[in-house]
């Protein structure tokens, strides 16, 4: 029974806890340039190319895969508990710690679109839903395909009880938001005709607890996509100097 009663607390402080941590959690909205950081890329082209361009909306690979075992944390002598989602916008019923709500293909797009505008390589950069909405003289044309979130649940092998260690500081839990493109830019009239490419792939991780991180989870889409537009934009900025010609349909 003395078994039986330290379960069933250890239990009822978990579920207790859980519900605190939504207080915790800030704003899970989508928000371009970070929050973080509140500033786009440094990169800043020399030289304009004197075309207009146009970001379309990132063509979505991505897989459908869920993984739902944070139950698992409850059980002693279980390290931890495993939740994972390839889209974790479509999650139908996450816990609070895991909502985000952004829409990939089209807010990605659009985080690109104001990237490569602000680093002012071509004259006009605009976001547009079909390659006939803007007249352009070039597209950049993507493919999503990956944004596996995972986050690994600690309770330190004592099921429940384990999240005593959470209030006193410990981490809760780690989070891993991966996060895999590729980017195109052809004619805007001729989508077979690659004009220059580049494959990106960022995964980054974060410790959270009750106390520190929860807020900034939703953060790490923004984060991860600026950094893997890192290399992207800083290739376009010297293409621009050195052979702006290849940036523009022959």
């Amino acid at each position: 029974m003395r078994v039986s009663l330290t379960r069933l607390w250890g239990l009822i402080l978990f579920i207790l806890v859980m519900g605190l941590l939504s207080g915790c959690l800030g704003n899970r909205d989508w928000q371009y340039p970070p929050y973080t950081s509140g500033a786009y890329l440094e990169a800043k082209a020399d030289t304009v190319v004197p075309g207009k361009a146009i970001v379309l909306p990132l063509e979505d690979l991505r897989g459908q895969g869920v993984k739902e075992e944070y139950w698992k944390a409850t059980i002693p002598l279980f390290p931890y508990g495993d939740t994972m989602y390839e889209r974790p916008e479509a999650a139908e019923n996450p816990e609070e710690v895991d909502v985000v709500r952004f829409d990939p293909p089209h807010d990605f797009a659009q985080a690109i679109a104001a990237e490569l505008s602000q680093a002012g390589i071509y004259s006009s950069v605009k976001y547009a839903q079909d390659d006939r909405q803007e007249p352009a003289d070039v597209a950049f044309r993507g493919r999503l395909r990956s944004t596996e979130w995972k986050r690994r649940l600690y309770t330190y092998l004592l099921g429940p009880l384990g999240t005593v260690f959470w209030i006193l500081g410990l981490p809760m839990s780690e989070t891993t938001t991966g996060l895999q493109l590729d980017l195109r830019l052809t004619p805007v009239d001729d989508p077979k005709k690659v004009l220059w490419s580049m494959t990106m792939d960022f995964e980054g991780k974060q410790f959270d607890s009750p106390y520190y991180g929860l807020e900034a989870a939703v953060e790490s889409y923004p984060l991860a996509l600026q950094e893997a537009l890192k290399p992207a934009i800083a290739d376009l900025v010297g293409l621009s100097k050195q052979d702006p010609s290849r940036l523009l349909p022959r």
